[in-house]
């Protein structure tokens, strides 16, 4: 068994290198706070992401197709000047291109279905000319290293080479923590503020402040991938930082876990755990650690959609009015 933990690790880590070597074409995004009418700021980012994730829970797509699509998003939004009226179609292609991409052949609406499930006046023949556009400007380089991507190979790093990292929490599996740290990845992706962290960053950071909690020898953990992702100290805690505040701010720190020794500690306070959040975002995730698979239901697949509630309108609609697109 350790042998083969070992070799697991050892793949792992060459899946880790290669993801890597793969970031080099990342750029951070700057959006704006304040700004014309004319321009997409902030505030219009953050709300369209909480849709692109209310609409992937919606059909059930699984979390690497949403990493993928707010990639995409904010790739594209760094190559083009989108006006906001525009943004709602840029969003709903992105999670088309990002389902064509990673999603199997049956799940995969056609546009028409849709246009039709998504309820907004987008037609069939603007969904196509933007998803065109989109493409072209990418140069049809879509498939990206996400932080979905990343996250799923440290957590399964972590597992091989601490298997028993979760064996002092109560109703806590391997699934079950990946799916927390997702929440908080998808979170952390819903702000523009943030979305100025590479990914690797991102997921660090997050890992780093869950690490904390479970565990006094968290640091050295880190410190393995943090070398091999070649992040400095001073990046590294600045990053970590800003994440933490951001997470904190949202209630989302500390995530509450129930240990099966009490363990008293000033520099770390303890609340209850709602039982929903112990439950898996994607039954995908349980799949990955060969655990038997459950039907999610309806509640907790929107789950995360609350926690963007803020950046909607108080009306609550996502119905937005979409223009021809011109590919001029």
């Amino acid at each position: 068994m350790e042998s083969h933990s070992r070799l697991d690790a050892k793949h792992l880590m060459k899946m880790l290198g290669e993801h890597l070597s793969k970031c080099n074409q990342w750029s951070p995004n700057v959006y704006k706070s304040i700004g014309t009418c004319e321009e997409v700021l902030g505030h219009h980012r953050d709300r369209v992401v909480g849709w692109i994730l209310s609409l992937n829970a919606e059909f059930r797509f699984t979390p690497e197709t949403l990493g993928l699509a707010i990639s995409l998003l904010d790739r594209f939004m760094n190559l083009v000047k989108v006006r906001p009226k525009y943004l709602p179609c840029v969003a709903i292609c992105c999670l088309y291109i990002a389902a064509k991409t990673l999603e199997e052949d049956e799940v995969i609406p056609s546009t028409k279905d849709l246009v039709k499930t998504i309820r907004c006046a987008c037609s069939v023949a603007e969904v196509l000319r933007m998803e065109a556009i989109i493409l072209n400007k990418l140069s049809w380089n879509v498939k990206q290293v996400t932080a979905i991507d990343l996250l799923h190979i440290i957590h399964g790093l972590l597992m091989s080479c601490y298997p028993r990292l979760l064996d002092g929490l109560i109703h806590m599996t391997p699934s079950q923590h990946l799916s927390m740290m997702m929440r908080k990845i998808f979170h952390c992706l819903g702000n523009h503020q943030l979305a100025v962290l590479s990914p690797i960053r991102l997921v660090l950071s997050i890992v780093s402040l869950e690490l904390e909690q479970i565990t006094p020898n968290w640091l050295s953990i880190v410190n393995m991938v943090q070398q091999v992702a070649e992040i400095n100290s001073q990046t590294f805690i600045h990053c970590r930082e800003v994440t933490g505040m951001h997470l904190s701010k949202h209630g989302l720190l500390p995530s509450g876990y129930q240990f099966r020794v009490m363990k008293r500690s000033k520099s770390i306070k303890r609340k209850a755990v709602d039982d929903a959040e112990e439950e898996d975002f994607y039954d995908g995730i349980k799949r990955l650690y060969s655990e038997d698979p459950f039907e999610v239901t309806a509640s907790l697949r929107k789950s995360c959609s609350s926690e963007f509630a803020q950046h909607q309108d108080t009306d609550g609609k996502t119905n937005f009015f979409i223009p021809a697109v011109s590919a001029n």
